[in-house]
C-alpha cells in the first residue's frame, strides 16, 4: 500500500503518513492489549496469582533514544521537503544516501538500546 501510495501521489505525504499510521497502531496494538489483558487477570484473578508488576527496566533511555532519533529523521524529510521540493526522489547518489542514512539511524537505536539494556552504556539511566 505504501508503494502505491508513493506511486500516485506527487509528494509521498500519503505513504508517509502510511507508513508512520501503521507503525503506531502496531506499537499501540501489540504492546497495549497483552499489557491490558494481564493487567485485568491479575486484577480479578482467585487468590493466590499475585499483583501484574511491569518493572520499566531501560524503558526511559530507550524512548529519550528513540524520540531523539525519530526527530533527527524527521528534520530531515522537513530539510529534504525544503531543498528538493519533497521528501522522496531526487538523483540516483541522494536517495540511495538518505536510505543509508535512515538504516543507520534503525542500527544506532537498536545498538545503543541493546548495550544500555545489557548495562554496558549509560547504566544509570
Amino acid at each position: 500500500a505504501s508503494r502505491l501510495a508513493t506511486l500516485h501521489d506527487e509528494h509521498a505525504d500519503a505513504a508517509i503518513g502510511n507508513i508512520t499510521g501503521s507503525n503506531s497502531v502496531n506499537v499501540f496494538l501489540g504492546l497495549g492489549i497483552p499489557w491490558i489483558i494481564g493487567a485485568l487477570y491479575h486484577r480479578y484473578a482467585p487468590r493466590g496469582k499475585g499483583q501484574y508488576d511491569v518493572p520499566a527496566g531501560s524503558l526511559g533511555f530507550s524512548l529519550a533514544l528513540f524520540s531523539t532519533l525519530a526527530a533527527v529523521a524527521l528534520l530531515t524529510l522537513l530539510v529534504r521537503r525544503h531543498f528538493n521540493g519533497g521528501e522522496l526522489g531526487g538523483s540516483r547518489k541522494s536517495t540511495r544516501l538518505l536510505s543509508l542514512f535512515f538504516v543507520s539511524l534503525w542500527v544506532i537505536y537498536i545498538l545503543l538500546a541493546s548495550l544500555n539494556d545489557k548495562g554496558k552504556f549509560m547504566s544509570g539511566i
